[in-house]
């Protein structure tokens, strides 16, 4: 599982905090960086915040695989408006993204991104992103 960086408002850590981590896995729920062609691959993501403003904050995050094919011009995201999800109340996410479109024979770059809009919709210095590595399909 790769860890990403988190950025949270400008408050104290002990305010507010968060963390985000993601990995991709086979259609078993292995992790994997080499799969079949036409095999979809999930990657999972998993953020918290943390800190006694947790309860207070509203909103939606919006998470998107950005996938960017090395060496060729297979760039996307997935899925392609990215997803959104309303805040909780509480501190703990996960959300899966299936990659369906990966072609055979290509490698892939794998980010996430994850992004934060107050009540109001605006978006607000709040969220994250995600080296997942890279997927390489076989031919």
């Amino acid at each position: 599982m790769a860890s990403g960086t988190f950025q949270s408002l400008p408050v104290p850590t002990t305010a507010l905090d968060g963390r985000i981590s993601a990995i991709v896995l086979d259609p078993g729920g292995n992790p994997a960086d080499v799969v079949d062609k036409g095999t979809p691959v999930t990657v999972r993501i998993d953020w918290n915040l943390t800190g006694f403003l947790v309860p207070l904050i509203s909103g939606t995050w919006n998470v998107q695989v950005k996938v960017d094919e090395i060496g060729g011009p297979d760039d996307f995201g997935e899925p392609q408006s990215p997803a959104s999800i309303p805040l909780n109340g509480g501190g703990d996410y996960q959300r899966d993204i299936v990659l369906n479109s990966l072609q055979a024979g290509r490698t892939y770059s794998l980010l996430v991104q994850l992004t934060y809009r107050n009540p109001a919709g605006a978006p607000a210095p709040l969220g994250g992103y995600v080296n997942v590595g890279t997927v390489n399909v076989l031919l």
